[in-house]
């Protein structure tokens, strides 16, 4: 695509705006799982159109394989000797950065957007989601933020309360429960496969916490709330308890019980899992839809930002599935250039905690994921479109998840654990399966 330039005062990006800018030599438009969104172009100082390129004004790119246009703000440039000038852009979400909000006593994601869209001045945007979410919004406090440090830019923020991912479509902010869906796609050393880079850190990591909290004590003072240490259970790198402070002041809006920071420690420990290391994979691959041999099958192989997809490298015993987040796309050649993966689960019996030694499942609880498995095993086998990916854990409690896809619905998900209950897809108790030899539950969430 050839960008198009638009004036500042430009709403609807619909028109060819002050022009194309045909003399463009690069543009790339980099995307990042609910982080950075922007474009960085080359122009010639002979080109046309370069004196109308001024910042504050937009241009419009396709940002994906999609042809969805979306538009970007100039705000800064380089200017070199050669004559050639970088711009780099923004998307049109970061004005949220220029508009301010504040609230109290957010208790709901419901009540977070509606205190966004209040901001000052007149807020441009409209917000979307599909989440339902209930808690304390730590950094609603009073004090005036930006809408984007809300969003997603301060502790506290509506990411960190409400969990999601982000779509930034123009004025429309979108706050999915997962973006993404899973593609059957795989890259697979000595096909597609053409980097790979697996950093693993264990530096950060550790096993066991002492919560806290602290507040006002009416006097002008600070009164503190410490539990007794929690432990995950976990082995560490080393061989020890390794144990951190863990201040959980941000969630209660009250004075909590010792009981009550160490269950919400337990809770965040099961969620975070502290004790694995710090891990980033990065993979370069070839997309086969992109070649003359799997030119007819490129409707059924694309993929992109927040998309799952399986890697498989025999070399390092690593099989998995990885969500795409991070894209680098060339809006000139029409095709992404760059994709980073992050880690989504590793090898199945490493999911399931067979064969661990501080896996959490029991004895009785495989026996049921097993049994649950001869229940899906004709499905799997005869409709070669389903995957299942698995859990280790709900709550705190031995579980697993077993998730289908299929061309005639999107997500069907079975969950069992030792107490038999049915859990749906955001993980609220559904019911008992009340059956004392099969232990499962089909939870349809889509179609």
């Amino acid at each position: 695509m050839i960008p198009i330039l638009y004036e500042k005062n430009e709403t609807e990006f619909t028109s060819n705006g002050l022009g194309r800018l045909r003399d463009i030599i690069t543009c790339k438009c980099t995307e990042e799982r609910n982080g950075v969104y922007e474009v960085d172009f080359e122009y010639p100082v002979n080109g046309s159109h370069y004196d109308d390129i001024q910042a504050g004004r937009y241009i419009a790119v396709e940002h994906d394989d999609t042809g969805d246009v979306q538009p970007f703000e100039i705000v800064s440039y380089t200017e070199p000797i050669n004559g050639v000038v970088s711009f780099h852009c923004q998307h049109i979400s970061y004005k949220q950065s220029r508009l301010t909000a504040s609230g109290t006593n957010i208790n709901s994601l419901a009540d977070a957007l509606s205190m966004l869209r209040n901001a000052t001045p007149n807020n441009p945007f409209t917000y979307w989601t599909d989440k339902t979410s209930t808690g304390y919004m730590a950094s609603a406090d009073g004090v005036p933020r930006s809408v984007r440090s809300f969003l997603g830019g301060v502790e506290g923020s509506i990411l960190d309360a409400y969990g999601g991912e982000y779509e930034w479509d123009k004025w429309l902010v979108k706050l999915h429960t997962a973006r993404g869906e899973y593609k059957d796609i795989t890259v697979r050393y000595g096909v597609n496969l053409t980097e790979y880079s697996n950093e693993v850190d264990y530096s950060g990591s550790y096993t066991a916490v002492i919560p806290y909290w602290t507040g006002d004590d009416g006097n002008g003072g600070t009164v503190v709330v410490k539990g007794n240490i929690v432990d995950s259970g976990a082995s560490s790198f080393d061989g020890r308890v390794n144990c951190v402070p863990l201040d959980l002041t941000e969630k209660f809006q009250s004075r909590p019980t010792t009981a009550q920071l160490e269950a919400m420690a337990s809770s965040v420990m099961a969620s975070e899992q502290p004790y694995l290391p710090a891990q980033t994979i990065q993979v370069s691959f070839i997309r086969l839809q992109d070649t003359e041999e799997y030119k007819e099958y490129a409707p059924l192989m694309t993929c992109g930002l927040c998309d799952t997809i399986n890697v498989v490298f025999p070399r390092y015993n690593m099989s998995g599935r990885f969500k795409i987040v991070k894209t680098v796309y060339d809006v000139l050649l029409e095709r992404y250039e760059e994709m980073e993966l992050g880690t989504l689960s590793t090898s199945l019996s490493e999911a399931l905690g067979i064969g661990s030694d501080n896996s959490p499942l029991t004895t009785n609880t495989t026996n049921i994921i097993q049994h649950g498995f001869g229940e899906i095993t004709s499905v799997t086998t005869t409709d070669k479109s389903q995957h299942v990916t698995f859990d280790k854990t709900y709550d705190n409690a031995p579980t697993v998840v077993i998730s289908l896809a299929g061309a005639s619905y999107n997500r069907r998900v079975h969950v069992t654990n030792v107490a038999r209950n049915g859990f749906d897809a955001v993980g609220a108790l559904v019911s008992g399966t009340g059956s004392a030899s099969v232990y499962y539950y089909w939870v349809a969430v889509g179609k």
